[in-house]
């Protein structure tokens, strides 16, 4: 994936849509669970303009760029900042539990690819 605005927004809303999947919650709420859970964003709409500037003071932001193919920096990185957004999820919603894998598939990524290639 490169590093264009239009495909890290198209990017970021594939993975909204794979977090209102996962929790079966509506669109609107997982994008704003998404911006700020895993991009540290106060709402979707800042998320947007952050991804259509092309400021990325905010490192949380080339998550945008993470798939199934990306490189393995890109994947350490997700790894490096888990805690953090598995912090964030919690402190976000409290009915609901997710883990590492959970969040590894918001990106598309299979757990057991995500597990071997950040060793």
């Amino acid at each position: 994936m490169s590093l264009k605005n239009d495909d890290l927004l198209n990017n970021v809303k594939r993975q909204a849509k794979r977090l209102s999947k996962k929790l079966s919650i509506p669109l609107g709420q997982s994008q704003e669970m998404l911006s700020y859970v895993v991009y540290g964003c106060d709402s979707y709409g800042q998320l947007i303009s952050f991804l259509k500037s092309d400021s990325f003071e905010n490192q949380n932001l080339i998550l945008a760029a993470l798939h199934p193919r990306a490189e393995d920096f890109l994947l350490k990185l997700l790894h490096t900042d888990m805690n953090n957004i598995l912090s964030r999820f919690n402190e976000r919603v409290e009915k609901i539990k997710i883990n590492e894998n959970s969040v590894v598939e918001i990106f598309g990524i299979e757990p057991t690819d995500f597990k071997s290639k950040i060793k």
